[in-house]
């Protein structure tokens, strides 16, 4: 019996430890490891073009220095700092089957919170053609899109307009594609196949005709986290998922500039003297490197004594009610952010880029000292739900692929403090307290 036991053993040892050793592998999923990677990469788009360079290519001059830079890239890397730490902490504790690894219990609770999810999404798209016919928006302005006049300097988001409270249910699909993918992770279902492409072709005409490409972007990064962990499971899978930011560039650059064709470049075409390709390429870069400068500015001219933070809490700012009778500006004596942010662009760089860095916000909102702290606090929350997360713990799972986005972006803008997408993350933290509880209370029963 020993001698059988023995190999019966060791397999069962392996296949525990099976799920650490790949997660370990998707080196990219990990907070220390992209940030170390892209914030270098983003201050260094600012870094090396000089005045000429920002005036000729994106139409603003270059106001950020090389101690802002210098400033910018230490509150970064103090993200991976955080999410080093976590990570150099106790070694991760896996399930003993593959990932996401989920109960009976813990499926039956997901696949009910899939259905009130994917319908609050359908409900918050129905609103959307509730305003369009409301509004009086015509075919003809529809296809206007797709011709001489583009999106850019269309009429079409203005005249749609919104339903407060139920167009933001569109945000819910965040949660309705994690949900989905985590489900068909851990065994494919054609019921969750459907409402996870319906979903995203929902979202691809609202990110074409409300020039919000980030209504597709915040839909396909969680699909490519949940998927990337799972394929991972495999030999093969650890190679192709490895390599996914190698394929990442040139994909994002492609699915940029179809976008940027109808966004921007009906528009820009008669001015500019190169082709499509190399306009596309230099107004990717150009949202990267305005965004750092755009930061310093905000940290120059929007930063002080008795200013109430707001990038860093604007999803509390601009909640219902709280933004109905402006708060912060009733606070910070009478004074609207967004308004004193045009100004800045409008005196000192250009209203058409107009993302202001998130590695900034917190310089903005805190001061030096305070943004350090922010920023190493920031990393150690997300290295430990990035460690829930490959644990398949219920909160990692479902919050680890929403913020990952906000990891992404920090370069450009403070995507995880926003209120688009904060309907999200209640919903996955409501849901992943219900998973816990349920789970709590099977395990109090069976024992």
């Amino acid at each position: 019996m020993t001698v059988i036991d023995a190999p019966v053993d060791a397999v069962a040892g392996r296949e525990r430890d099976a799920p650490n050793r790949t997660s370990e592998r998707v080196w990219w999923l990990s907070p220390a490891w992209i940030t170390l990677v892209l914030v270098p990469a983003a201050v260094g788009s600012a870094a090396v073009f000089g005045d000429e360079g920002f005036r000729e290519l994106w139409r603003s001059p270059k106001f950020v220095t090389g101690n802002t830079l210098l400033l910018l890239l230490a509150g970064g890397l103090t993200v991976t700092f955080g999410a080093a730490l976590v990570s150099a902490g106790r070694p991760v504790r896996p399930r003993p089957r593959r990932w996401p690894a989920l109960t009976p219990v813990e499926r039956s609770i997901l696949e009910r919170a899939s259905t009130v999810t994917f319908a609050l999404t359908l409900v918050g798209y129905a609103a959307f053609l509730v305003a369009g016919a409301r509004s009086g928006l015509t075919l003809s302005q529809l296809s206007g899109a797709f011709g001489q006049e583009g999106v850019y300097d269309g009429t079409i988001k203005e005249t749609l307009g919104t339903i407060p409270g139920v167009t933001t249910l569109t945000q819910v699909g965040l949660v309705s594609v994690v949900l989905s993918a985590l489900l068909i992770a851990q065994r494919p279902s054609r019921r969750q196949w459907v409402r996870l492409v319906v979903v995203l072709l929902l979202a691809l005409p609202r990110a074409f005709l409300l020039t919000e490409r980030l209504a597709l972007l915040e839909l396909i990064v969680p699909l490519a986290v949940v998927f990337a962990m799972r394929l991972s499971a495999s030999s093969v899978g650890r190679r192709v998922v490895g390599l996914a930011p190698v394929f990442a560039l040139p994909f994002v650059t492609v699915v940029f500039a179809l976008f940027e064709y109808s966004r921007s470049w009906v528009f820009f075409r008669m001015r500019s003297n190169g082709g499509f390709a190399e306009f596309a390429i230099e107004r990717l870069v150009g949202y990267y490197a305005t965004a750092i400068n755009n930061g310093a500015l905000q940290m120059a001219y929007n930063h002080f004594p008795g200013r109430w933070p707001y990038e860093t809490l604007a999803a509390f700012w601009s909640a219902p009610g709280i933004g109905q009778i402006e708060l912060w500006s009733l606070l910070d004596g009478g004074r609207v952010d967004s308004a004193i942010y045009l100004d800045i662009l409008t005196q000192h760089a250009t209203p058409e880029f107009n993302n202001s860095s998130g590695l900034a916000a917190p310089f903005t909102d805190y001061g030096t000292v305070g943004a350090f702290v922010y920023f190493l606090a920031a990393g150690v929350v997300m290295g430990l739900i990035h460690r829930a997360f490959r644990e398949s713990s219920p909160f990692g799972i479902l919050l680890y692929p929403l913020l990952f986005l906000g990891i992404v972006e920090l370069p450009r803008y403070l995507n995880w403090s926003q209120g688009r997408v904060f309907p999200a993350l209640v919903a996955a933290i409501v849901i992943a307290t219900i998973v816990r509880r349920r789970a709590r209370e099977t395990d109090g029963a069976s024992s």
